[in-house]
């Protein structure tokens, strides 16, 4: 390499670890008699109403503080389930369900509803289907925009025209998700059947150049599904983000939904020894900053296997299990026709497979906004019984088994629990997540 083009690398490297150095702006709280007094912002944060009861774990020495897990903060609203692509990786292709969209009245009616809600961040228009195909998807973002709550939606891309790109914008969207589940022009249209690469990048690029013009800018985010034929693609990701302008990456096992796709997965042993690897009885291993190198490189693979308890200073390495990321963010789902979920496992009815073995995931609702008010149906006895089960998460681990006739549905486990049993739920062992 030239001198000059070293000296501008040493440049650019100096003004980074300058910018690492700047510390995280520190905020502390007062204490006194007993109390933490907590500022507002914070305490809407994390629902700390005044009959809030809030969980509060010890992890070597450190205390963590969870949000009440009945104070709303994230609701996911599927516009539509209906999609004009055929992608590989897509649960709807075991649906037998009729596919529709949900009607302005019954939209108006749930927005008109979150008021209700003081502790509700964010809306994500997302589901199982194409949102932007929603003939009423920029009035809908602009409706829950103007209640001062950040908008989301994920989308495939393929219908962002210079109009639909300036109405996400007038709107008010904030973070937009493009779905991605290859690198490449070829892994792309041959997984995302319907789709063109090129069109779908050179649409976001469109995006990220008007966002420097822009008063209003909308992040752009990257969702990828690995599996064994585009897991080489991980390595050009980077690559990718910056061609489209996205600052954010979301990789997700592929969710099995047929035979096929079983073969694809690349977490079947992850899925056996996560279980057992943060279990009491295991060596803890705690790692310093090390360098990835041929020297090295076998060693670490070995660590992280998940065989032992393996950190990073203190900082434990691998995901948490039997633990529901919707149920601790604070989430529900409403479906297209108004029906209230409280994840996106359960609105939905769908086959997966795993060792060779056929699940029917069954549907599940607490109600329908139709016929009853959100608020009523999140509040209900039933729905916050459930949230407190999913917790506590003593469900059977029917990810890791095989062994009876229990697995062929969620309807029950057992270990006595009746349906919905989560046990066998993917998001909740990690390897399944969503934008």
């Amino acid at each position: 390499m030239a001198e000059g083009g070293r000296n501008r690398d040493e440049a650019a490297i100096r003004s980074a670890a300058a910018g690492a150095d700047r510390p995280t702006p520190r905020r502390f709280l007062r204490a006194g008699g007993g109390r933490i007094v907590l500022p507002a912002d914070l305490a809407k944060k994390i629902g700390a109403s005044a009959s809030a009861r809030l969980e509060i774990r010890e992890r070597d020495g450190r205390l963590e503080i969870r949000p009440n897990i009945h104070s709303l903060s994230r609701l996911y609203i599927e516009p539509t389930s209906r999609c004009n692509l055929a992608c590989r990786t897509c649960i709807r292709n075991t649906w037998r369900e009729p596919m529709g969209d949900m009607s302005w009245l019954l939209f108006q009616r749930l927005a008109s509803q979150l008021g209700a809600f003081p502790h509700l961040e964010s809306v994500m228009f997302a589901g199982f289907g194409e949102p932007t195909a929603h003939p009423d998807i920029l009035r809908m973002i602009r409706a829950v925009k103007r209640l001062g709550l950040r908008t989301e939606i994920t989308t495939n891309g393929t219908l962002l025209d210079a109009a639909m790109i300036d109405g996400l914008r007038r709107a008010g969207l904030d973070v937009l998700w493009a779905s991605f589940d290859s690198a490449g022009e070829a892994g792309f249209e041959d997984i995302r059947r319907g789709a063109k690469f090129r069109p779908v990048v050179a649409a976001l690029q469109s995006l990220q150049a008007g966002n420097a013009k822009s008063r209003h800018a909308i992040k752009i985010g990257l969702s990828f599904v690995v599996m064994r034929r585009n897991v080489t693609d991980l390595g050009a990701l980077d690559d990718l983000a910056r061609q489209i302008g996205a600052d954010k990456v979301l990789v997700s096992n592929i969710l099995p939904y047929s035979a096929e796709m079983e073969k694809e997965m690349l977490c079947s042993l992850t899925l056996s020894t996560g279980t057992f690897a943060a279990a009491p009885a295991k060596t803890e291993v705690r790692l310093p900053r090390m360098d990835v190198t041929p020297a090295t490189r076998e060693t670490i693979l070995r660590l992280l296997r998940g065989y032992e308890n393996l950190n990073l200073m203190g900082n434990p390495i691998f995901a948490e299990t039997n633990h529901c990321r919707f149920i601790e963010g604070r989430t529900t789902f409403v479906r297209w026709d108004g029906a209230v979920s409280p994840c996106m496992g359960l609105p939905h009815g769908y086959k997966t497979f795993l060792y060779g073995y056929e699940r029917n995931i069954k549907p599940h609702e607490f109600g329908n906004i139709g016929r009853k008010s959100l608020g009523a149906i999140w509040r209900s006895p039933a729905y916050q019984s459930f949230r407190e089960k999913v917790r506590d998460f003593d469900f059977a681990p029917c990810h890791i088994c095989g062994g009876c006739n229990l697995l062929e549905s969620n309807e029950e486990d057992c270990q006595g629990n009746g349906f919905p049993a989560c046990g066998g739920c993917l998001w909740a062992q990690g390897v399944i997540q969503c934008p």
